[in-house]
């Protein structure tokens, strides 16, 4: 964790360079100002020495001024850094997440991974920079302070610093508790974020069924179980800072008490007495900078582990190959799957060729998204029994792959931007009249037409603003403008009409004649032009022919076909 911390303060070695001079600077002045303030009490004063008196006040005013200016361009460049820092801890971390395996994701809740990105590196950022302005400052003001006094009377000092171990063993002590409320307070709160993502990202649905009663419970109980660790937390932090206020007050307590008695007994002055209290305020101010320091220390280390937990996910050795050839044919080679001790099915061989048209159909959960999902590499196959052009899928560069596939299934995976960024982010250079004839192709233009802004409306989220049919349209006006050599359609037109699915799925296998064409259907009337259509069952391939060929068997796929046209 040190490394990745020194890591980041390298990227910004210029400005931490700054930073810590410039804090140097701030601490020999906040030093030196007691020095000036005893010359004066003791020397200056007594002596009626006005030119004198004028000058040490004059000093005092200009190192004053000075401080200002040093501590304002001190905070300026450190809290640069720190948001520097934090910049570039998110640009790696972001792109980290992005690089993990569909399965990351599904074991991981979406608020957690945003409290990372977005809370965790302010907690980090803050403790780059606030926690080592914090911490410098006051180590150096507290050694530095103990010089002078030493150097003003020996036995003030250490009569003065009787309390200290007590105060130092007290704060690591309720350091230590501390530590254990604040990771229970991360657990919380990053499990009140993803309930109130999970509420958002489903309102809809929510609201249509008149569920908001019970997700408000729910909020409830997430929100209680966070107050509840706030509070236990409340009370360490609330008796800690209450504790070295009564250190402060007591060492106080003892440079009047003792001072004076000193200072009657001929062994100090006035201005030794002034410049020790001068001294303690500045343990005090300091005191309490490291123990508000304790909270941003608690918060940035929880980030910095949650952040390194990411960073720390070893990276897939690059050993694989990238495919640059046109896709002309994928074998599947006694594929078997399960989750767990579930087996979804086994022993599955097909092969497709370049212009073929396959469709797998099946009851539900005999694998047929499990299928695409290998076949897009989001599962990974634990032999080799996918090849794509007589390469092991799993020796194929995934990026090299993926850019050959085009994939349209039941979710439309819009972002809250207009139709036509939604369009462009498959090809920033389309130009115009290709993206014109992608919604042509998809039945899109129709939509877009009737809109007041056209294609620079904005979907909403999840492209609530709409229909889940036109939703369906931009998705395969996605694929249009892709142009891929493999095509899997999971349900990609089930929320159009028969008419409509009928237009599309022509357009579809007119423009894609030459590639591979591989779908999942419920509607099976759309399959009479397929090439070959594949029935699966638990324990594999149960029945593969054309369209007419399986229903002349008047096997599994006829009785479907019959349920199917009665429905």
């Amino acid at each position: 964790m040190l490394n990745r911390i020194i890591f980041y303060y390298k990227k910004e070695k210029k400005l931490l360079i700054y930073f810590l001079i410039s804090s140097f600077i701030v601490t020999a002045l906040d030093l030196y100002g007691p020095i000036i303030v005893q010359e004066l009490i003791d020397l200056t004063i007594p002596s009626k020495d006005l030119n004198r008196f004028f000058t040490y006040s004059l000093i005092l005013l200009v190192i004053y001024i000075f401080r200002f200016g040093i501590s304002l361009y001190s905070s300026s460049r450190g809290q640069l850094m720190g948001n520097r820092i934090k910049f570039f801890m998110r640009e790696d971390l972001f792109q980290k997440i992005l690089d993990q395996p569909d399965g990351f994701f599904k074991e991981r809740q979406s608020g957690d991974l945003i409290s990372r990105v977005t809370n965790d590196l302010d907690n980090v950022s803050s403790l780059l920079y606030r926690g080592l302005e914090d911490c410098l400052f006051s180590i150096l003001s507290i050694a530095g302070a103990l010089v002078l006094m030493l150097n003003f009377n020996v036995k003030l000092t250490l009569i003065t610093m009787i309390p200290l171990p007590f105060a130092i063993c007290f704060t690591i002590y309720k350091n230590k508790r501390l530590k254990i409320g604040y990771t229970d307070v991360r657990k919380s709160m990053s499990k009140l974020t993803s309930s109130v993502h999970d509420t958002l990202k489903t309102i809809f649905f929510i609201k249509d069924n008149v569920l908001e009663g019970e997700r408000a419970k729910k909020f409830t109980s997430n929100n209680a179980r966070l107050l509840e660790v706030e509070r236990k937390n409340i009370f360490n932090l609330s008796s800690l800072m209450s504790g070295i206020n009564f250190y402060n007050q007591l060492t106080q307590l003892i440079v009047i008490f003792l001072g004076g008695f000193l200072h009657i007994k001929g062994e100090i002055s006035l201005g030794v007495i002034v410049s020790f209290i001068l001294l303690t305020n500045r343990f005090r101010i300091y005191i309490l900078r490291l123990i508000g320091l304790v909270d941003v220390f608690q918060r940035g280390v929880s980030g910095i582990q949650r952040f390194s937990e990411i960073m720390g996910i070893p990276d897939k050795e690059d050993e694989d190959k990238a495919i640059c050839d046109e896709i002309k044919s994928i074998k599947i080679s006694n594929l078997s799957h399960s989750y767990g001790q579930k087996s979804i099915f086994k022993d599955l061989s097909l092969e497709i060729k370049k212009g073929e048209k396959i469709a797998f159909v099946g009851e539900s959960g005999v694998g047929k998204t499990t299928i695409f999902s290998l076949l897009k590499s989001s599962l990974i196959a634990k032999k080799d029994t996918i090849f794509i052009n007589g390469s092991c899928i799993r020796t194929i560069k995934r990026e090299s792959f993926l850019k050959k596939i085009g994939v349209v299934d039941q979710n439309e995976h819009l972002m809250n931007e207009t139709i036509l960024e939604n369009l462009k982010i498959i090809d920033r250079e389309a130009k115009t009249e290709k993206i014109d004839e992608a919604m042509k192709l998809s039945y899109l233009k129709d939509v877009v037409d009737g809109l007041e802004n056209k294609e620079d409306t904005k979907l909403g989220e999840g492209g609530i603003n709409l229909s889940s049919g036109q939703k369906q349209r931009l998705a395969i006006a996605r694929l249009f403008l892709k142009s891929p050599d493999i095509i899997l359609l999971d349900e990609g037109t089930s929320a159009l009409d028969n008419i409509l699915e009928r237009k599309i799925m022509d357009n579809i296998t007119r423009c894609f004649k030459d590639k591979i064409i591989i779908s999942i259907a419920h509607r099976l009337n759309t399959l009479k032009s397929f090439d070959k259509i594949v029935v699966l069952g638990k324990e594999g391939i149960l029945e593969v022919g054309t369209f007419n060929e399986l229903l002349e068997k008047k096997g599994l796929f006829f009785n479907m076909y019959s349920q199917s046209d009665k429905s």
